[in-house]
């Protein structure tokens, strides 16, 4: 009889086994030698980690699940392998940032932090280095699309299925999990080489344009030039409506993606998501556009058009790109408009962050349901059904509750959060600012007003965590404390 791996020997050997998939990461940038081999001194910042993970891994994973029967996994002890796998992913993946001059450790764990989580907000220096401009790409390519899915695409259903929830992937794409998890990786890679096309066509060099393609799909927000998307060649107007599309691309579930890619266009427009994200375009493109269009900082209404739709796309996908030029000030209209389309998010299942628009979407449902039986008779039963994920399903109250209370979680945790961030700053961030910079943060955006180029370490750790819990959405890491809490109190009972 095999002997059986359970509790933390085999939630530590699951970690060897992400360990050496973590170690591929910090390898894979070194194919930008061949192209830039004048580059090779900064190789051995991404060997060193990666060889000594890839040790570990294998060691941890040989010496705690090899040849063993893996038991189930015990009640929120996936939600404790997924806080443990980031956690690593992230300060494994930051030593190459760290071992260069150019950055600190804080820098280097809050710059990929923001690349795992899609952000964007960046205090990179090494503008000259295709290197790790391709790195800070890699991260979001990886954190965009989710760790735990990548893994599972070398995963059978029996390991993977419980971490792929836990990660925020909510709908599978066919019924087996790992060929699921190849579909939604087939996708993504698809359109990253179509985008990429599309911006060279267009007039970018291809470094730029694979590095943009893949930030816009990862919804990331990370350029390959200081100045942004603006500084980049080619067509202005062609590149800003190229990345509008990916943006929108990213921020959609990747069952819609199945449905327009198989022809199925009417369950596309019965979904949920996509209804309420309709009536939020209609709603706020044209209070975009107003904004940018009057006030202290108002410009001409043929910019305004352009700058309040590729802002909105941007915010309500949570990208973070801009296309206003460098040094423009937001006024705090617009300010504001961000503020509530990064909190609302993007689709669930989707690379966007955000509080996700089906939330939002099921709360304003029941608030219309809850008015219908009020204006109503008692004697009629109103069904609560909503399309989604391709189909009519009954709506418990208990998902209700769930959408209520992960909102309130959520503006709770941004409230405090930007309050940190104005405490931190010793006065010198306004509310306002702080407000903006920490909504940008915890809904993964990356739009910036300046607060993170000059923030100090506290304030960085501050946006860091944000990051951080906005791209797991909290709960994963309150259940990873509630059972690691639940573990030690029952140890010193027993």
């Amino acid at each position: 009889m095999k002997k059986q791996a359970s509790g933390y020997r085999l939630i530590f050997g699951y970690l060897g086994m992400f360990l050496v998939f973590i170690s591929a990461i910090t390898f894979i940038p070194l194919i930008m030698l061949i192209f830039y081999p004048q580059e090779s001194n900064v190789a051995i910042n991404f060997y060193l980690p990666g060889l000594i993970t890839l040790a570990v891994g294998l060691a941890l994973y040989f010496s705690l699940i090899y040849k063993r029967e893996r038991a189930r996994l015990g009640k929120h002890q996936d939600q404790v392998i997924l806080v443990l796998l980031w956690i690593l992913a992230i300060l494994i993946c930051s030593i190459p940032f760290a071992l260069t001059p150019e950055m600190s450790f804080t820098e280097a764990v809050f710059e990929t932090t923001s690349g795992f989580a899609t952000t964007g907000l960046t205090r990179f220096k090494m503008w000259d280095s295709h290197i790790y401009i391709f790195y800070r790409s890699l991260l979001l390519f990886f954190g965009g699309v989710g760790l735990v899915l990548i893994i599972t695409s070398a995963l059978s259903d029996r390991y993977g299925l419980r971490l792929y929830i836990a990660e925020g992937h909510n709908d599978k794409l066919l019924p087996n999990l790992t060929k699921s998890a190849r579909l939604i990786l087939a996708i993504y890679v698809l359109y990253i080489f179509l985008g990429t096309i599309a911006l060279v066509i267009s007039g970018m060099s291809l470094f730029d344009a694979i590095n943009h393609a893949i930030s816009a799909l990862a919804t990331g927000g990370f350029s390959s030039r200081a100045g942004g998307l603006i500084e980049c060649g080619g067509n202005p107007h062609a590149n800003q409506i190229i990345m509008s599309i990916l943006m929108l691309l990213g921020g959609t579930n990747f069952l819609i993606h199945l449905f327009l890619l198989t022809g199925k266009i009417k369950r596309v427009f019965l979904d949920l998501e996509v209804r309420f994200f309709g009536i939020l375009s209609a709603v706020f493109i044209p209070l975009f556009i107003l904004s940018f269009a009057v006030g202290q900082y108002a410009v001409s209404f043929g910019d305004s058009i352009r700058y309040g739709i590729f802002t909105y796309i941007s915010s309500i996908t949570t990208s973070g790109f801009s296309n206003v030029p460098t040094g423009f000030v937001f006024n705090t209209g617009v300010m504001m408009l961000v503020i509530l389309m990064c909190v609302i998010g993007g689709g669930m299942g989707s690379t966007a962050g955000g509080a996700k628009q089906y939330r939002f979407a099921l709360a304003l449902k029941s608030f219309h349901w809850n008015l219908r039986k009020r204006s109503g008779s008692k004697n009629i039963y109103y069904p609560h059904k909503v399309y989604r994920c391709g189909q009519y399903h009954d709506v418990e109250p208990s998902e209700v509750v769930e959408s209520y209370g992960f909102i309130l979680l959520y503006v709770i945790t941004f409230g405090v959060g930007a309050f940190l961030l104005t405490l931190f700053s010793g006065g010198t961030c306004s509310i306002g600012d702080s407000l903006f910079e920490f909504a940008n943060a915890i809904s993964s955006t990356g739009l910036s007003v300046g607060v993170t180029a000059t923030a100090n370490n506290a304030m960085l750790w501050t946006l860091t965590l944000g990051m951080f819990a906005g791209r797991l959405e909290i709960l994963p890491i309150y259940f990873m404390f509630y059972r690691i809490g639940h573990d030690i109190f029952r140890k010193e009972i027993d």
